[in-house]
């Protein structure tokens, strides 16, 4: 039995959160006595040796039509190649990829799986994932039991520990799956981004209260000094002012950054689900009862066009 990590990569490494998953998954397996494999597919085989001491094994699944990912095809890779070692443990990164192919790997292999996970102990024989329930007032716990799981992991819910494992053993298997059903020819990342969202540790959100499109500058200005990323509320997205890739909140992308600063945003349900998990929270608001300061450790009552470069001035002077 084995705790898999299905590994995501970001240009010529993997993404932070495939870092914190394979860190997780060697401190419950070791209490667990089981092993941590990493699970690469397609072209991003290729960096199979950034992998080097952050698993007991690496598979690395290739074919002809495991080229640039392709839902469809890669999920049939990962089903075929899962159904043959029984993974006691699936692990997916809460990331666009993770959440098309975590459904389908878990139907397949009739296994349970758990979205929007920001827990994973080991506890009296079996596998704990924690998550937020009730738009983030409450977390609920769930035992695995002995059956196959498959978690879907928020990133930034875990630290990055220096790999320890002496050597890994890479297997490459070669897979014969069907084509997708579309062909992916090229991959252009956005212009102006930086720092996928999800991932940053800063994130610097702005909501109704910035007033008008121009003034999303300061967001990014602010981001920029911290080295974070910037999101927005639903309603600057309904404006049309910003794409809805950048929305954090229940239609839009979870965060669970080290720092989230938010500005001009009320903190009604739809968003705060969104960020609920955050490590310490700043909030700007000129409305002294907004719900949004139930959920900061730090409250700034005032004009965010006026704060946010207040602060963004201040920072840049040190």
């Amino acid at each position: 039995m084995a705790i898999w990590t299905v590994c995501e990569a970001r240009g010529d490494d993997f993404s932070p959160t495939t870092y914190e998953l394979l860190s997780q998954a060697r401190k419950v397996g070791a209490e667990a006595g089981m092993e941590t494999v990493a699970v690469v597919v397609g072209a991003e085989a290729e960096l199979a040796d950034k992998l080097n001491g952050q698993a007991h094994q690496v598979i690395c699944l290739k074919g002809g039509n495991l080229g640039i990912f392709d839902a469809g095809s890669w999920a049939e890779a990962l089903c075929g190649k899962c159904a043959e070692a029984s993974p006691r443990l699936i692990l997916f990164s809460d990331s666009d990829r993770g959440r098309e192919l975590a459904p389908a790997v878990a139907a397949n292999l009739k296994y349970a799986v758990l979205v929007n996970a920001t827990g994973l102990e080991w506890d009296e024989g079996q596998f704990t994932i924690t998550r937020p329930v009730c738009g983030g007032k409450a977390y609920a716990t769930y035992g695995a039991g002995e059956r196959g799981c498959v978690a879907v992991v928020r990133p930034n819910s875990f630290s990055i520990e220096p790999g320890e494992i002496a050597s890994a053993q890479v297997q490459t298997v070669e897979v014969d799956v069907a084509p997708g059903k579309v062909s992916v020819e090229e991959l252009k990342p956005r212009e102006g981004s930086k720092i996928p969202l999800t991932e940053a540790q800063v994130v610097v959100c702005g909501g109704r209260g910035m007033k008008a499109e121009k003034n999303l500058s300061l967001l990014e200005d602010l981001a920029e000094a911290l080295g974070g990323a910037v999101g927005v509320s639903r309603a600057v997205v309904d404006a049309g002012w910003a794409d809805h890739n950048d929305q954090v909140g229940k239609s839009g992308k979870t965060v669970s950054p080290g720092l989230y600063i938010v500005a001009g945003v009320s903190g009604a349900v739809h968003h705060t689900m969104g960020m609920d998990t955050a490590k310490v929270v700043v909030a700007i608001n000129s409305d002294a009862n907004a719900p949004i300061f139930r959920f900061a450790d730090y409250g700034i009552v005032g004009d965010a066009l006026e704060i946010l470069p207040a602060i963004t001035r201040a920072l840049r002077a040190k």
